[in-house]
C-alpha cells in the first residue's frame, strides 16, 4: 500500500466511521460522507490504476443497470428531468457499495475499530429511544414521541429508529463473527455485544415499527437456523435463544397495550390489504408499470403521475411518493429494463448467503447475520421506504455493504 493509499484509507474510513452518526443526526453530511467516500475511492483506483473491482459480477450488474437507467428508462419518462436527477445521483451508491467492501473494510484493524465505532453510536441511539419510550421525548434531539401512531423516533426527526437499530445490528454481527472465526474478539467486544443485542431487540420491538419489527422476526429466525446447522452446542444454544425470545414477546404482547394496538392494526390491514392505502398504492404502481412494462415512468415519477391521474378522476388514492413496496417501485419506476438486473444482483446476493449458511459449520452463524441483513431491505412482501431517496437507502446501502465486507473478509486467506 502507496502512501497515498494509506492517506486516502484513512479519510474513507473516518468518514465511514462517522456515517451511522451522520444518519442519526444530519441526513446532508451523511450524503455527503456517501459521495466523499465513493470519490476517495475513485481517486485510489485512478491512482494505482487499478478498476479490477469493476468487473467483479456484484458491481459489473450495478454499473450496467445504472447505464440501463439514464440510456433507456430516463429519456422515456413522463418527466425527465426528475427521473435524470434520480438516475444520475444513483451512481453515488454504486461507487460507496465497491468502496467499502473492496478497500475500506479489507483489514482486521479497520473492521475492529469499525464494530467499536458501530456498538457505540448504536448504544446512545437505544438509550435515547429508551428515554423517549419512558418520558416521552428525545434527549439527543427534543424529538417527541411520533403521538398519532405512538411510535418512537429516538435522535431521529421521524420513526425510523427501529429499523435503524436492526439493520445495523445484523451488519454489527457479521462484522464480529469475522474477528471471532479469525479468533480476534476481545473479551471486551464480546461482553459488549452480549450486553447490547437485548437492549438493541427490546428498542426494536418497542418502537413500534411494524415493518422493522416483522423483518426482525424474521432475520432473528434465519440467524437460530444458522446455529441448528452449526453443530450440538449451537443447537441448544438456538433453542434456549428460541425460547427466550418466544417469551419476551408473548410478555411484551401482554404489557403492552401500544405494541398489542399496533399488531392489531397490522392483521387489520392484512386481512384488507387491497382496500388499504398500501394495497391501494401497490396496485396504483403495478398499474404504472402495466402501462409501460419496458421502461416504467421514470425514476422518481409515482407522486407526480400519481397527482396527475388524480387530477384527471382516474383514480382516488393519497398519493405518496413512493409504492411502499421495494418490488413495486423498481417495477413502476424502471420497468423491466430495471427490475430484471436489479433482481440479478439480489440473487447474486442472495447465493452469496446461502453457500455460506450451508458451507463450513464453523461459518454458518455468518450467513445466518448475513441473509438476515438482506431481508431487512430486500424482502418482497414487507412495507419498505423508498431505496431511491436519500436517507433509506443510504441505511439500507450502509447494513448491505457491511455484511458483504464481512462474507468477504472471513473468505481472504489469513496474512
Amino acid at each position: 500500500m502507496t502512501s497515498l493509499d494509506r492517506k486516502l484509507h484513512l479519510v474513507a474510513s473516518v468518514l465511514l466511521f462517522c456515517l451511522p452518526a451522520f444518519l442519526l443526526f444530519s441526513r446532508a453530511v451523511a450524503d455527503i460522507s456517501v459521495v466523499l467516500i465513493g470519490l476517495l475511492f475513485l481517486v485510489r483506483s485512478w491512482s494505482s490504476k487499478d478498476w479490477s473491482w469493476a468487473c467483479e459480477k456484484d458491481i459489473l450488474i450495478l454499473l450496467v443497470i445504472f447505464v440501463l437507467m439514464n440510456v433507456f428508462v430516463s429519456p422515456f419518462a413522463e418527466h425527465v428531468g426528475k427521473s435524470y436527477g434520480r438516475s444520475l445521483s444513483w451512481l453515488r451508491f454504486v461507487i460507496f457499495y465497491a468502496a467499502v467492501t473492496r478497500w475500506v473494510l479489507y483489514d482486521e484493524r479497520t473492521i475492529r475499530k469499525f464494530i467499536v465505532v458501530l456498538l457505540l453510536t448504536m448504544t446512545v441511539a437505544a438509550l435515547d429511544a429508551i428515554y423517549q419510550f419512558l418520558f416521552g421525548v428525545s434527549l439527543l434531539s427534543g424529538q417527541s414521541m411520533d403521538r398519532m401512531a405512538r411510535r418512537l423516533t429516538g435522535p431521529l426527526d421521524r420513526p425510523n429508529i427501529g429499523m435503524y437499530l436492526a439493520k445495523m445490528g445484523l451488519g454489527t454481527s457479521a462484522l464480529l463473527f469475522v474477528l471471532y472465526v479469525r479468533e480476534r474478539m476481545s473479551n471486551r467486544l464480546f461482553i459488549a455485544a452480549c450486553v447490547l443485542s437485548p437492549v438493541l431487540i427490546a428498542v426494536v420491538f418497542l418502537s413500534g415499527e411494524r415493518s422493522a419489527s416483522l423483518l426482525t422476526l424474521l432475520a432473528l429466525v434465519l440467524v437460530i437456523v444458522s446455529l441448528l446447522l452449526s453443530g450440538k452446542l449451537a443447537r441448544k444454544v438456538a433453542v434456549g435463544l428460541f425460547v427466550c425470545g418466544a417469551a419476551a414477546l408473548g410478555l411484551l404482547l401482554s404489557t403492552s397495550e401500544r405494541i398489542l394496538g399496533r399488531l392489531e392494526q397490522l392483521t387489520s390491514v392484512l386481512s384488507a390489504y387491497t382496500d388499504s392505502i398500501y394495497g391501494q398504492l401497490v396496485l396504483l404502481g403495478m398499474r404504472f408499470f402495466g402501462e409501460r412494462p419496458l421502461t416504467g415512468t421514470g425514476m422518481g415519477n409515482f407522486h407526480i403521475l400519481c397527482k396527475d391521474y388524480v387530477q384527471q378522476g382516474l383514480v382516488s388514492v393519497p398519493c405518496h411518493p413512493h409504492p411502499h413496496n421495494f418490488y413495486v417501485e423498481w417495477l413502476s419506476d424502471t420497468g423491466l429494463i430495471g427490475t430484471i438486473p436489479f433482481t440479478i444482483f439480489m440473487v447474486i446476493l442472495y447465493w452469496m448467503g446461502v453457500k455460506v449458511l450451508f458451507g463450513p459449520r464453523e461459518s454458518r452463524l455468518l450467513g445466518g447475520f448475513y441473509l438476515g441483513v438482506l431481508v431487512m431491505s430486500f424482502f418482497p412482501f414487507s412495507v419498505t421506504q423508498s431505496l431511491f431517496s436519500n436517507w433509506p437507502a443510504m441505511l439500507a446501502w450502509l447494513s448491505i455493504s457491511v455484511a458483504v465486507a464481512a462474507l468477504r473478509f472471513v473468505n481472504q486467506k489469513p496474512a
